[in-house]
């Protein structure tokens, strides 16, 4: 049996995982909260920052002044604990980051670019950590 046939389940399952979290990050999302390096983002700012999700792409409508990237791609892994994202910007920047998904809110912490992943969901003064909230929009 080779290698490659003996982790098929496994494989299989950190695709359904991902698959299944990136299904529930589909459509447009809302800002609750954001802090990084230990600062909070203003409230104004929070309340205009939005961010759609489509498929694995990922962009920020409107002003966004404070977004990392204005769009680009998410690569999810479910299996790991917490788990795992990353996103790579339409620039090729790459951000390895941690999330948490609820049914109609989730939570990311990103490191910033070419920095280790962080490892719990805080932003302390020094780490550059980005730590944000978002709500799912109620449709209208």
């Amino acid at each position: 049996m080779s290698r490659l046939a003996a982790m098929g389940p496994l494989v299989l399952e950190i695709t359904m995982n991902s698959k299944r979290d990136l299904e529930g990050l589909q459509g447009t999302w809302k800002l609750v909260s954001a802090t990084q390096d230990g600062k909070a983002l203003p409230d104004d700012e929070v309340k205009k920052s939005t961010i759609v999700i489509k498929d694995d792409a990922f962009h920020f409508p409107g002003l966004a002044e404070d977004a990392t990237s204005r769009s680009g791609t998410i690569k999810l892994d479910a299996t790991k604990r917490p788990k795992h994202m990353d996103t790579i910007s339409t620039e090729k920047e790459v951000m390895l980051g941690i999330y948490e998904l609820e049914s109609d809110s989730y939570k990311v912490c990103f490191a910033p670019a070419g920095k280790p992943r962080p490892s719990e969901f805080a932003s302390k003064p020094g780490s550059g950590h980005v730590l944000q909230v978002w709500e799912r929009k109620k449709k209208q």
